[in-house]
């Protein structure tokens, strides 16, 4: 037993030692790891430099003008500009100083819809009858809780009967609306470099064009932005395009429709549809949101011209002058307008006070003289709002 413990001590022994280092190698190893660190300062100092120095930044354009025509343009760090030039297709390389490279690229924006019927500044008489029941006075109308409040006897108010016939008579207007166009796609694409010898080749998507009349309303799609590389084999000299970006366009407005507004008199612009959300541009802001100034030199070209790529065109809509208009309140056939008072009618409209009055048992609001203006930049043509085209398609590299 005594001589196999001995054997294994001794085996743990030789391993010990066969797998040690002695001092020499040691001094040896921290020698050279000495001479690594006195080494490395020069290293991190180049380094250092390599990456605080860098080439001037620069922005180039591609985009369709007014005239539909394919724009480029660039401008760099410095003041070094190319000013806009037609041309058939877009063509751009990298320079070789650039550290990353951006492209943006944003589709032509849908047109906005025209309407399907020419608009009337005209109103017919409508009637609305409800219900309120004396158990749920919380639902009651402002001008039927004014009534009660002041102690008025409704017909018909017995233990037996709890509900009146609520009758409101007033002129009401229909006026027509579009839809606005969608806004084109937008995609982007960052390289942390890129080959100088490649070149990049931009087809900006063309304007979708907003309805023209009620026989021709929808507005037109705006077509796709399209961005190729275009590579050279060095052996053979033979061309390849590879499509990089595709960013669709938006499509125009393709529903034209009415809205029926009661009037209360009031200045026209409170009778237009200008708010409806489904007739407004779409806005995509394409050049502000992509890149700040870098310094007042690297400008855009887009942004001077007032073009807003990408965007879809709003719809058109009508509007109507004569708000001239007699509101009525009866309850089981009777006439209570001479019981409520003006505070509770222009409740309803507050800007009516200089154009309506009570007189015996009604409400009369008279035709309000004024001049309507059209928002967000759309053309007035007689009562309508025109609709307007989409934004033209775009490509913005940044280096």
């Amino acid at each position: 037993m005594f001589d196999i413990i001995k054997n294994e001590i001794k085996q743990i022994r030789a391993r010990k030692y066969t797998f040690a280092y002695t001092l020499a190698e040691m001094l040896l190893v921290m020698l050279i790891v000495s001479l690594m660190v006195l080494a490395l300062p020069p290293v991190t100092k180049k380094i250092y430099a390599e990456r605080t120095t860098r080439g001037a930044h620069g922005r180039y354009e591609c985009y369709r003008n007014a005239a539909n025509q394919i724009v480029e343009a660039s401008a760099m760090e410095g003041g070094i500009t190319n000013e806009p030039k037609v041309v058939d297709k877009c063509r751009f390389k990298v320079p070789t100083s650039s550290i990353y490279v951006l492209i943006h690229a944003v589709g032509g924006g849908g047109g906005g819809a025209y309407v399907k019927k020419t608009p009337t500044n005209t109103s017919t008489v409508f009637t609305a009858t409800d219900y309120y029941g004396n158990s749920a006075p919380q639902l009651f109308a402002d001008w039927v809780k004014e009534l009660r409040d002041g102690g008025y006897q409704f017909p018909n108010n017995t233990p037996d009967n709890m509900s009146n016939t609520a009758v409101v008579t007033v002129k009401v207007a229909e006026m027509q609306f579009g839809y606005g166009g969608l806004q084109g796609e937008r995609i982007s694409m960052f390289f942390t470099k890129l080959d100088s010898s490649k070149e990049v080749e931009m087809i900006p998507g063309k304007a979708g064009f907003a309805g023209t009349s009620t026989g021709d309303y929808k507005g037109k799609d705006g077509t796709d932005t399209v961005v190729n590389f275009i590579e050279t084999d060095e052996t053979t000299g033979a061309k390849t395009t590879v499509e990089l970006i595709r960013a669709k366009g938006g499509k125009g407005g393709a529903v034209a429709g009415a809205s029926k507004l009661w009037l209360y008199g009031g200045v026209p612009s409170d009778y237009g549809l200008a708010d409806i959300s489904a007739r407004k541009r779409q806005a995509v802001d394409f050049v502000e949101n992509i890149e700040g100034n870098v310094d007042e030199t690297l400008k855009s070209f887009i942004a001077e011209s007032g073009l807003q790529p990408g965007d879809g065109g709003g719809g058109a809509y009508s509007y109507i002058n004569n708000t001239a208009s007699t509101l009525k309140y009866t309850i089981e056939g009777v006439n209570l307008s001479s019981r409520i008072s003006f505070k509770s009618y222009l409740s309803k409209n507050p800007t009516a006070n200089s154009d309506c009055s009570r007189s015996s048992t009604q409400h009369s609001c008279q035709k309000r003289s004024g001049t309507y203006n059209c928002v967000d930049g759309q053309v007035k043509e007689g009562l309508l709002c025109k609709p307007q085209n989409g934004g033209t398609g775009a490509v913005v590299i940044l280096w």
